[in-house]
């Protein structure tokens, strides 16, 4: 369960505000990246911003959301991105490192993430909106999937320990935080007084936006399928290297749309591509690929279930991007509405590299409506 996982805390850890920083969960150090609101609007007429909890795709990093991220943080909203196990800054295993493997699971990936929104929850003030992309979006159902378990179940959430969670506090002279000791917070020993002031169980975020993500299998036998072409997938980059395959995953349908981007943004892209390593990506493909996911049925529900419980679920998908705008429209149909789905016109898989400007408009909407409007004078 989520819930126990998040007992147990994640440390925070960082070195200059800004730049990509460390996420330590459970022994695995995951990278992150923070754009500070820098607007003189920031906190306009005491209104407080919900924050962003961005998650990149396969073979990206923090760095792939600066462009949103940055006009975000112009217009008062504060964003963090997560790094996932072997990418960016986050921590990579040699060839046969058993436990780094177990650091790719996805449902250990998606209790980091539940952990770090609370981290951010901590240092931003209020809960974030969580916003997965592809292979991130994949690993945000995951921990939504984990979250509506425990809300059904009557987990409590709230109840956590995370360690050095003052570690987000601006840098002092020297540059570095000293995290030594600071802000510990542990509810197992929470005093009798203190227990009864815990909050009620509640999630980790305060609204859910999918952007071209996966569902799950939709059956055994596509679990089955998906499994074969994902283990076959990892032994590919194994064995052509990172550069080949790359060459080859960039001709996919699926970004076919990425042709019309700048020769800058491709090279730019492409670069991005290349920084990540053979075992990495295998272990991602084989440790988190969708055929590690819930099934597509309780995918569906545990969305339904948070929308039902006032925290908004969004999917969305590009218009270019044939394959999941109908993961769009099974959601729209299976959800019954609950889920709010959209089609970005001139957009493909990535939507937030092709069209910066629309998704960042529809985040800004998101965030709007999960912040309390200030009380009347």
């Amino acid at each position: 369960m989520a819930s126990e996982v998040l007992k147990k805390g994640g440390e925070v850890t960082s070195e200059v505000w800004g730049e990509t920083r460390g996420f330590d969960f459970e022994g695995m150090r995951f990278g992150m990246k923070a754009w500070r609101a820098s607007a003189s609007s920031a906190r306009e007429s005491g209104a407080l911003s919900a924050p962003i909890v961005l998650v990149h795709g396969f073979a990206q990093q923090a760095s792939t959301w600066d462009k949103v991220a940055l006009s975000l943080s112009r217009t008062g909203v504060e964003c963090f991105a997560f790094e996932l196990a072997g990418h960016g800054k986050s921590a990579r295993p040699t060839v046969g490192d058993v436990p780094g493997r177990e650091a790719f699971d996805l449902d250990f990936q998606a209790q980091a993430l539940l952990a770090f929104c609370e981290a951010v929850t901590h240092v931003a003030g209020r809960l974030p909106v969580l916003v997965g992309y592809s292979m991130g979006g994949r690993v945000a159902l995951q921990a939504a999937r984990l979250v509506a378990d425990d809300l059904r179940d009557g987990g409590q959430i709230g109840r956590i320990a995370l360690r050095s969670s003052a570690a987000f506090a601006p840098c002092g002279r020297s540059g570095r935080l000293d995290v030594a000791g600071g802000g510990q917070r542990d509810t197992a020993a929470t005093s009798a007084d203190d227990a009864a002031q815990v909050p009620e169980a509640r999630a980790p975020f305060v609204a859910l936006v999918l952007e071209s993500a996966g569902l799950g299998p939709a059956d055994a036998a596509s679990r089955g399928a998906l499994r074969e072409r994902n283990f076959a997938w990892a032994a590919r980059v194994r064995g052509e290297g990172v550069s080949a395959f790359m060459d080859w995953w960039a001709g996919l349908p699926l970004f076919e749309s990425q042709q019309y981007l700048s020769a800058d943004q491709r090279e730019r892209l492409r670069a991005s591509r290349l920084a990540n390593d053979a075992e990495s990506l295998a272990l991602s493909f084989e440790q988190a690929g969708a055929h590690a996911m819930s099934s597509q049925g309780e995918s569906i529900r545990a969305l339904c279930e948070l929308a039902a419980k006032g925290i908004p679920v969004s999917y969305l998908a590009g218009e270019l991007d044939a394959k999941y705008c109908k993961v769009a429209s099974t959601l729209q149909a299976e959800s019954q509405g609950a889920v709010s789905c959209r089609v970005a016109p001139a957009a493909g898989h990535n939507i937030h590299l092709e069209q910066p400007e629309a998704f960042g408009a529809i985040l800004e909407e998101v965030v709007e409506s999960c912040t309390p409007k200030p009380a009347a004078p």
